[in-house]
């Protein structure tokens, strides 16, 4: 069935680009593949009632390599050479794209000096090219100005909202899409009963990645609100409330947090100020922390079990009935040992935490046991790279910059306790067309 959809999905962009405006035709072939095709080819699913911890999820090749994260943006680029060739003489470069391609390639040159490198070397880079070089490409070409982002905000939101029917059924029922059309996905009970309700899934790889989209989709409505003349505004806002109560109505706690602290971001400007003032001073606050905790100085789990306050903390945690986050951050202490006997080149393996009968949940953790701190550092470099271009564009008032600085932020701060990616954060991270950005850029919004 993945590949009949897959071919179907193929057949229809010639469709698409001959009826939709050269602007969104792209924008629809990829965020349509990305709401429409199943996530991936995975194996006959398993008793549901037995947590998949192997499956780690699209953003890293593993045993499982047909997946909508690079089949999307494949179909996407395939009919951009078809249809749109002249956007390609627009591609200008920017030293963050030598960072994503050294990520990209990395698996090559690491498996040269690790054993059995599963998938191979070569197999996995040209994974990651699909799922992180070739949406990072689309980034490139298609995110150059304000017009660009209010095409691929529109384009977001929209199809968002149009999956609203099967939001519906799925939040009031145990009624599953996926498992109606695909058969079981391997995570359909993994949060699936909510405090009130269940939690859609859709044809997401996870529940948590529904709600992150969903949050990603009301930034990009509200946005579009923000940067539309009066005429329009009214609608663009409905559209944003609309998906804000979807976004809640997911009830993934961590997802609207997140979502909040992006509208408020783009509601008040000054926040940009600040974040790019203390940005440094965060970020070695970051690495510090991370440092402290891979390497077992702060030991976290005799913290929380041996001591008054870690107890507290975590009674406290579980008494919100966000049990889960203990339960995620468990998981990951659980692989620190097996990530510091191989944490400068990675071990090369998909399945390198089956030793400890578990797998972190967070996606910094994963990268560091497959690919080490060299795959880590590049693909670091070229996210915060991007990520401090766009701060200061973003003080200096590029709208572009604005949206691509949020959906950066909501995506990192949510990747540190899931494997489950916000997949539109990677095109704004590529958003930096040209190293001279044009005055039309940083047009003063209409507010």
């Amino acid at each position: 069935m993945l590949l009949i959809s897959i071919f179907l999905w193929g057949a229809t962009t010639i469709a698409i680009h001959a009826l939709a405006k050269r602007s969104y035709a792209t924008w629809i072939v990829l965020i349509g593949g990305w709401l429409l095709l199943p996530p991936a080819a995975y194996v006959t699913a398993n008793d549901p009632s037995i947590f998949p911890y192997w499956i780690i999820g699209s953003a890293l090749p593993s045993d499982i390599l047909i997946t909508k994260a690079w089949v999307a943006p494949a179909i996407a680029i395939l009919g951009s050479l078809i249809f749109d060739r002249e956007r390609w003489s627009l591609l200008r470069y920017h030293w963050t794209d030598i960072a994503i391609l050294a990520f990209c390639l990395w698996p090559i040159g690491q498996s040269l000096f690790v054993e059995q490198a599963r998938p191979s070397g070569l197999l996995s880079s040209i994974y990651l090219f699909g799922a992180w070089g070739l949406p990072w490409l689309i980034g490139r070409l298609y995110l150059r100005d304000r017009e660009d982002a209010k095409a691929f905000t529109a384009v977001l939101a929209i199809a968002t909202l149009m999956m609203l029917p099967l939001m519906v059924v799925e939040g009031v029922s145990t009624f599953r899409i996926h498992t109606a059309l695909f058969g079981e996905n391997p995570f359909v009970l993994d949060g699936n009963e909510r405090y009130i309700g269940f939690r859609p899934q859709l044809l997401f790889e996870n529940g948590n990645q529904y709600g992150i989209w969903c949050a990603g989709a009301t930034i990009a409505a509200f946005w579009r609100s923000c940067e539309t003349e009066s005429g329009g505004r009214t609608r663009w806002r409905a559209m944003s409330f609309t998906l804000l109560a979807v976004t809640i109505a997911a009830q993934s706690v961590g997802a609207i947090l997140l979502m909040f602290g992006g509208l408020a971001m783009l509601s008040i400007s000054n926040l940009f100020r600040v974040a790019h003032s203390l940005g440094a001073g965060a970020l070695a606050i970051g690495l510090l922390l991370g440092s402290l905790h891979i390497s077992g100085v702060v030991p976290l789990r005799s913290i929380a079990e041996q001591t008054a306050i870690g107890k507290a903390a975590v009674n406290g945690i579980r008494a919100t009935g966000r049990g889960s986050f203990v339960w995620r951050v468990g998981q990951d202490i659980k692989a620190l040992p097996l990530i510091k006997e191989n944490a400068v080149m990675g071990r090369g393996r998909w399945n390198w935490f089956m030793a400890a009968d578990s797998r972190p949940w967070g996606f910094p953790l994963l990268v560091l046991g497959q690919f080490g701190l060299i795959g880590f550092f590049f693909l670091a470099a070229a996210l915060l790279g991007a990520l401090y271009v766009h701060l200061g564009n973003a003080v200096r008032g590029s709208a572009l910059s604005r949206l691509s600085t949020v959906m950066i932020l909501i995506f990192g701060f949510d990747a540190l306790l899931n494997s489950f990616l916000f997949y539109p954060a990677i095109l704004a991270a590529a958003a930096l067309a040209r190293t001279k950005v044009s005055d039309q850029e940083f047009e003063t919004p209409n507010r």
